[in-house]
């Protein structure tokens, strides 16, 4: 199952983005979150409880400067993904989208795509927040 965030257009260059998005350990911190706990990183993952339900990893895989950033996402719970930050240049700024990908039963998919889209929306636009106040962490 694949699925799309809305597409996001930032003040911030395309460096900047994809800076904020491959250096972990300078730039992601703690989110102020209330359902995220056991939060964790390193220089290449950050991992983290989720509603105290699910455990998951996120580690950087694919980095092409200043345009693409992939993650992938694994959990407790046997269920992994992909992701992929796309960085393309918009006058001064950037824009930015976010793809997941993930080994869904097909009985499950609908019940799971609405979660999943708000979710990277809601990811694409804190990101976009903390760029443009000049912060970083997810």
């Amino acid at each position: 199952m694949k699925i799309q965030s809305n597409t996001e257009t930032f003040r911030n260059a395309q460096e900047e983005v994809y800076d904020t998005l491959v250096n972990f350990t300078k730039r992601i911190q703690v989110p102020a979150v209330p359902q995220i706990s056991n939060w964790s990183v390193t220089d290449d993952t950050c991992s983290f409880t989720l509603n105290g339900m699910i455990t998951c990893q996120l580690r950087l895989t694919e980095q092409i400067p200043y345009s693409k950033v992939c993650y992938h996402i694994d959990t407790d719970k046997r269920i992994a993904a992909d992701a992929v930050v796309n960085i393309a240049p918009a006058g001064e700024g950037s824009t930015v989208q976010v793809e997941a990908e993930a080994d869904v039963p097909f009985f499950m998919q609908a019940l799971i795509k609405g979660p999943v889209e708000q979710a990277l929306n809601q990811a694409i636009s804190k990101i976009k927040e903390m760029a443009e106040r000049g912060e970083y962490g997810i």
